[in-house]
């Protein structure tokens, strides 16, 4: 089905890298408009370049912007209104990983660090996104992408589990109170994924030093799913992996009418990994 994102506006935040690429890519392909948004300006130029060699050009405006400062978030939003006239879909993909740090071995700059991403970050570019989507009346889905980790409490560190479970709720608090509107607010939840965070060659060092690392890392998840999902293709080493076009495939449908009846759902992509 082509053109099912005609007429659409969106924001993809962390759209430099992995699976925030692939959905623009993917957004690109059914004719939506998009202003890509990472805090990396040399991804988004590799993207530029990306873009402009598949002919999709026309349609994409990147900004190099931090989703935990409230100026960047209303500069995306004013770029995509002085550039295509309007917004009405947020897909929020921006965020970081902790250290497989316990509870009893968190520090407070660890845990700073990644709420104030994952979860006050969230908050702030859905803030700026509602801030003109109200007064505007604009009938707007909002796809704010969490993590396997708001439900399973085994997946990661302690910061990065509460950073998740705080944003899935806040996604449900915001579409209770903005349904009425016609602001539909979803979430995905992928499952693991090798993102460029976990591929930087400083986080893994850093992360097995932690207690934590023994505890989740590798094993943290339903075992009966675990033990089905390593015979998939996508399995790596004994590692499942997401592939990001599925993730992208989940974030097109959202971001489309065919989901006109979704509000407050979850769409979570693991390969079944937290059956049970």
């Amino acid at each position: 089905m082509a053109n099912r994102l005609d007429g659409k506006i969106a924001i993809v935040t962390g759209a430099g890298a992995g699976m925030g690429k692939a959905t623009t890519f993917a957004y690109l392909e059914e004719h939506c408009k998009v202003v890509a948004m990472d805090n990396k300006k040399d991804r988004l130029e590799a993207l530029e370049k990306e873009v402009e060699e598949k002919g999709f050009s026309d349609n994409l405006v990147t900004f190099t912007g931090d989703i935990t400062v409230n100026a960047d978030c209303d500069k995306a939003v004013d770029i995509a209104v002085s550039t295509y006239g309007s917004l009405n879909v947020l897909t929020h993909f921006a965020g970081v990983m902790d250290y497989f740090a316990t509870g009893e071995e968190v520090l407070d700059e660890d845990w700073d660090y990644v709420i104030a991403n994952n979860l006050t970050g969230t908050m702030k570019i859905s803030r700026a996104c509602l801030k003109y989507f109200l007064p505007n009346e604009i009938k707007a889905s909002m796809i704010l992408v969490t993590s396997n980790g708001a439900i399973q409490g085994s997946t990661s560190g302690v910061a990065y589990i509460a950073s998740k479970g705080g944003a899935q709720s806040l996604a449900q608090c915001l579409a209770f109170e903005y349904g009425r509107n016609g602001i539909r607010v979803n979430t995905i939840q992928p499952g693991p994924y090798m993102t460029a965070i976990c591929m930087d060659p400083a986080w893994g060092p850093k992360a097995m030093q932690n207690k934590g690392a023994a505890i989740h890392r590798g094993s943290g998840y339903n075992k009966s799913g675990r033990d089905w999902i390593l015979s998939g293709d996508w399995v790596t080493d004994q590692y499942v992996s997401a592939d990001a076009k599925h993730i992208a495939g989940g974030a097109v449908y959202l971001a489309s009418d065919e989901s006109a009846f979704m509000n407050s759902a979850v769409l979570r992509i693991d390969g079944g990994i937290c059956l049970g």
